[in-house]
């Protein structure tokens, strides 16, 4: 569990920072002075990376900055009410109400960009995260250190707590320790350096090791992390505003190898101890990673009219081209679409069952021998018993679905209750289908549903759902339904529709005002029904429908593509803002 969790949060801590990019920004661009030198704190076997290049546009922290506004606000008033009850109970209050009060103080009046400026913070900012081994290190670039140093200090003075930096070398730093039950007990180490703010989570028994480089009094004999995230940008077309990079393979070594610096930490510990993996263990493990050996992930365009980003998990040659096979090419949801809600996803079923009994089977004719891996071995026996069952035959011939929608309805419980768009049902032979289905449903055979037919209206008898009018088409590979009034008009358009071919296997495109709408009428329609629902759980519900709201201004729609390429899977996902506002 130790490796599962280790991973994981190198996985969020690497990418936290590909969040914006411009999107006239050449890709690879040379590192600004600020950037290369926290880059240098990188060292070359770092099993993961992630940095940006160049600071953030002025333009675009102004702008979210300005559409933030609201929630702010919102927050300020809310760090005020917190301040004042706080105020009311200091008496006695334990050190950590003590903190968190004197903190408060310390924020009043300071959540824009000019106060946080005054604390010694900059917005547009290089920031690096990176692995000493396997353990994070992050690091931001400061405006001022000497402001937030003397922020930290009236903040502990304010709540008369003596905290005084440890120091090393003569380099002060604080460690706040974390849970002493843990696998691995550590902490979490802070240190306000010349330029910058270096952050980093690592046990205690890696302390004296990891010191030197954590505050900069060591430096890696050699550094390729501009390099390589230069190389990056130019073979994947991201741009120098946010891009990160996860070698799995490096990673799983971290753990593997018994004179790494993780390994060590972990034995030293009794967490784990590489040297109970034997030689076998290791050849299969790493043979399993080498199937995806690498992350990477991309910000693609930052502007005042929209974010976009890419994640791309890399494969083995073949494998990729093998699962875009797999993909069924139909129309994908549209970039440029105003309705509501655009989505489709094509997957041929029959296929898919077909590829995973292929590689389920390799399993269980060569067990995997390391017996950390025997259930997988379990595993694939009782998942080849399970595909080695027919599939019916719309499942068998299943090649996907399309949805576009003007409008749902949805009751309380989360339920659609009416709707306005299309749906089409892609299959092969869609004709056997529908005479599959005016078997069942007589009145359904006394219709003239036939390809190239105009869409017919089905009788109240044949739809579930009261109230809802449905048209029916027959298209060259799909069924398609048109509900609601006047929507059989665009039906015909809808199932001729160009399919896409380039191994998308899902795409969405949405209105993100409706969808927040959505989710807070939801959101309180639960709340409204739980009759267990505590005061908690309101001010949560208070908090989100202020961010909702926030967002629901400035927010216009979002696009997300998932496909198999040649080299692996990707998912893009681009977010478009509204008009900017005067500011």
């Amino acid at each position: 569990m130790t490796f599962f969790r280790m991973a994981a949060l190198a996985v969020s801590m690497t990418f936290s920072v590909t969040a914006c990019v411009d999107e006239g920004e050449l890709p690879g661009a040379t590192p600004d002075a600020r950037a290369d030198t926290l880059l240098l704190h990188v060292p070359i076997d770092s099993p993961y990376l992630a940095a940006n290049l160049e600071p953030l546009p002025d333009d675009v922290i102004d702008f979210l900055l300005a559409g933030l506004r609201p929630a702010l606000d919102d927050a300020q008033a809310r760090l005020e009410r917190m301040r004042s009850a706080l105020e009311q109970g200091a008496t006695g209050a334990n050190r950590e109400e003590r903190i968190a009060l004197a903190l408060l103080r310390e924020l009043d009046g300071k959540l824009d960009r000019h106060g946080l400026e005054a604390l010694g913070f900059d917005l547009a900012s290089p920031k690096v995260v990176y692995g000493m081994g396997a353990f994070p290190v992050a690091r931001i670039g400061l405006l001022d250190a000497n402001a937030l140093r003397a922020a930290i200090d009236r903040v502990l003075a304010d709540a008369g707590v003596a905290a005084p930096q440890l120091e090393f070398r003569g380099t002060g730093y604080w460690r706040v320790p974390g849970d002493p039950a843990s696998e691995l007990p550590g902490g979490l180490y802070l240190s306000v350096l010349d330029d910058h703010l270096a952050m980093g989570l690592f046990p205690l028994s890696a302390e004296a090791q990891l010191l030197p480089a954590f505050l900069g009094l060591e430096k890696p004999a050699g550094s390729d992390a501009a390099n390589r995230l230069q190389k990056l940008n130019q073979a994947r077309g991201y741009t120098a505003y946010g891009s990160g990079i996860i070698d799995l393979q490096l990673l799983a070594d971290e753990f593997m190898h018994e004179d790494s610096l993780t390994a060590r930490a972990l034995a030293g510990h009794g967490s784990f101890d590489p040297a109970t993996l034997t030689p076998v263990c290791r050849d299969e493990i790493q043979g399993i990673i080498r199937h995806t050996p690498r992350m990477t992930a991309g910000t693609t365009e930052l502007s005042t009219a929209a974010v976009g980003y890419e994640y791309r998990l890399e494969t083995r040659p073949g494998l990729g081209a093998d699962l875009a096979a797999l993909v069924s090419a139909i129309p994908a949801a549209g970039a440029d679409s105003r309705r509501l809600l655009e989505f489709s996803f094509g997957m041929r079923f029959g296929p898919v069952r077909d590829f995973l009994r292929e590689k389920v089977g390799l399993v269980v004719a060569a067990p995997y021998r390391c017996e950390k891996l025997q259930e997988l071995n379990d595993g694939a026996v009782e998942a080849l018993a399970s595909l080695d069952r027919p599939l019916p035959p719309l499942i068998n011939n299943f090649k996907g679905i399309r949805l576009s929608l003007d409008d749902v309805e949805i009751s309380p419980e989360g339920l659609p209750t009416g709707a306005r768009g299309h749906l089409a049902l892609h299959v092969d032979k869609p004709e056997m289908f529908l005479g599959m289905a005016q078997m069942f449903l007589p009145g359904l055979a006394e219709l003239a549903i036939a390809p190239g037919e105009p869409p017919v209206r089905l009788p109240d008898k044949l739809v579930p759902l009261p109230g809802w009018i449905v048209h029916a088409a027959l298209g060259n590979d799909a069924i398609g339904l048109a509900l609601g009034t006047g929507e059989e008009q665009g039906l015909t358009g809808f199932l001729n529709q160009e399919a896409t071919a380039d191994g998308s296997f899902m795409s969405a495109n949405y209105d993100l005002d409706a969808y927040m709408d959505y989710a807070q009428r939801l959101s309180k329609d639960r709340a409204g029904h739980d009759e267990h629902a505590a005061a908690g759980r309101a001010a949560m519900i208070e908090r989100a429908d202020a961010f909702r709201k926030t967002f629901r201004d400035i927010a216009d729609r979002s696009q997300t593509v998932l496909k198999f390429t040649a080299d692996g899977f990707v998912a893009e996902s681009r977010t478009t803002f509204k008009q900017q506002r005067d500011q």
